[in-house]
């Protein structure tokens, strides 16, 4: 495994350059509402608890729209991405709410409802379970929330750079999604992990628009493991190919593969000399 230093990753502090500036200019994932979605009520905060209590593990870069009942009774509709999640019960996400323009604490067990960002319409109760699944108390996880938990784990810096390219516009096309879940199966088989159902991955990708700080972060611990992001040009590729402006997205890869081949050069002539290849 190559460990990336900062001083190839940023430039004298002035921001992120090379493969991970790549990404940063292509700017940020827009949330986008699903089509009629409406506001009604004021949301009031639910009580916070200490930032200690919630991770980012498997939540940060979900999105989607629900409708909330807060602790006064004032229900709500909104469009949230999840920052973190406290899983002990009875479960809270803390989101930043698109319309509020700030960060929210929701309860899990006070989600009325919940609209797929993908494809704008209310979720089934299996599929409202299987979504709010990852973020309830641990204790409550069976086989199947421990599985999703661990491809999440394995494949979400590649699918958070697959979708940086297939949502310019903050929509998955169909085309593109399938590529994406293929992805996620074909990274949980190099790692040796079990397989959840299709219908669980398919819906956590479905819900996801990572921020553009999470994207950067995903395409650096990337480059920290040259095998996992060799394995994930070819998906890039298939993106690209998969958009109809693909003459364009062409050129721009061209541009992120030339980025990729300076800093792996670079990187090669800092190494120790008995580690290189000589001739």
């Amino acid at each position: 495994m190559l460990l990336w230093s900062q001083e190839v990753l940023f430039d004298g502090g002035l921001g992120v350059n090379g493969v991970a500036g790549w990404f940063e200019r292509r700017g940020e994932i827009p949330l986008v509402p699903p089509q009629g979605l409406r506001e009604y009520g004021p949301v009031l905060d639910d009580p916070d608890h200490p930032d200690e209590s919630f991770v980012d593990d498997g939540v940060r870069g979900a999105a989607f729209a629900l409708e909330y009942c807060d602790a006064h009774g004032w229900a709500s509709t909104r469009t949230v991405r999840c920052l973190a999640a406290d899983t002990r019960g009875p479960g809270f996400l803390k989101a930043f709410c698109n319309v509020r323009r700030t960060t929210w604490t929701f309860r899990v067990d006070r989600i009325i409802s919940i609209l797929d960002l993908r494809s704008g319409r209310v979720l089934s109760a299996d599929e409202h379970l299987a979504l709010l699944a990852l973020h309830l108390p641990r204790d409550h996880a069976d086989a199947s929330v421990l599985a999703l938990r661990q491809v999440q784990n394995v494949a979400r810096d590649g699918v958070f750079a697959l979708l940086q390219l297939a949502m310019p516009e903050g929509r998955l096309p169909g085309k593109a999604r399938d590529i994406v879940v293929d992805y996620v199966r074909a990274e949980a088989g190099a790692a040796g992990c079990d397989m959840p159902s299709a219908r669980s991955v398919s819906l956590w990708i479905d819900n996801l628009a990572p921020p553009l700080d999470a994207v950067v972060t995903s395409v650096t611990n990337l480059l920290g493991e040259k095998d996992k992001f060799v394995r994930l040009l070819p998906w890039l590729l298939k993106i690209v190919r998969s958009q109809d402006s693909f003459a364009v997205q062409e050129e721009s890869v061209r541009e992120l593969i030339a980025e990729i081949r300076q800093h792996f050069r670079r990187k090669l002539t800092e190494w120790p000399a008995h580690r290189r290849a000589t001739s």
